[in-house]
């Protein structure tokens, strides 16, 4: 069975990189810690947080605590802690709301949505089928990798 995060309002940039990574995490700029453990043990999912009183009332295997601030630190202990592999499905989620992109199978039917620089450069493009968001492959793609490869290496 695949992990299951859900982050503290703490973690939100950490939040983003694993939904980047294709890791399903949900996240809330506000959320209070009864809710959080709730949406956690309903759908089974693992408490990232920075809160060390609430990593104290749970149990470990519950709930990781993240003593570091820097996301990218925080990234590369879960990495590691879970065995987690941050290539296979890399990109396959929206960063917003944390669903699964859908490949757009006519690139015409978003012209007027997406820049025209990106449209004619790009045979691929991708949509969260909640917020509508569209993806494609640009710049930003091989900068995450690299980032990703320092921490993983």
């Amino acid at each position: 069975m695949a992990l299951r995060f859900i982050a503290d309002s703490m973690l939100g940039k950490l939040a983003r990189w694993l939904r980047i990574m294709g890791f399903d995490t949900l996240y809330f700029s506000s959320i209070s810690d009864p809710e959080l453990i709730k949406r956690a043990r309903e759908e089974k999912r693992i408490i990232l947080t920075m809160d060390a009183r609430l990593a104290l009332t749970l149990k470990k295997d519950k709930c990781v605590f993240l003593s570091h601030s820097d996301p990218y630190q925080q990234l590369k202990y879960l990495v590691k802690e879970f065995n987690l592999d941050p290539w296979s499905n890399l990109f396959s989620r929206c960063v917003y709301c944390n669903e699964l992109v859908e490949k757009i199978k006519d690139k015409s039917e978003i012209k007027n949505k997406v820049p025209l620089h990106p449209f004619n450069s790009n045979s691929s493009f991708y949509r969260c089928p909640v917020c509508g968001r569209i993806y494609w492959e640009g710049s930003h793609h091989q900068k995450i990798k690299t980032i990703i490869k320092s921490l993983v290496s």
